[in-house]
């Protein structure tokens, strides 16, 4: 299937965990859930919307955020997929005091 492809070993053995898809201008997208692995964690400086997890889209350009996860969201179609990353939500990563510094000198 274009623009479809597992990560990692063969699909039964990767657990359909991960999954890549192309949008229209060709970026790769590394779809992949985050969840909670232990009892109790917060993520006290995310949004409460992502308490429970989130599907993480992520390319060489930018990360993005969608919850609450669908069910199967694995076993979506690429475009159904492509519809969740242009309603995720933008991740704003900080900057290393590096760039900061590089930024200034502009």
């Amino acid at each position: 299937m274009p623009g479809f492809s597992w990560i990692g070993a063969e699909r039964e053995k990767a657990g359909r965990e991960m999954r890549t898809v192309a949008d229209s201008a060709g970026t790769e997208w590394t779809i992949f859930e985050v969840k909670k692995t232990v009892a109790g964690d917060q993520w006290t400086y995310l949004p409460e919307q992502f308490g429970n997890g989130w599907l993480c889209f992520e390319s060489a350009i930018a990360k993005r955020r969608f919850a609450p996860v669908p069910p199967s969201w694995n076993d979506m179609t690429d475009a159904e997929l492509l519809g969740l990353l242009r309603k995720a939500q933008p991740v704003v990563r900080a900057r290393t005091p590096a760039e900061e510094e590089s930024r200034a000198e502009q």
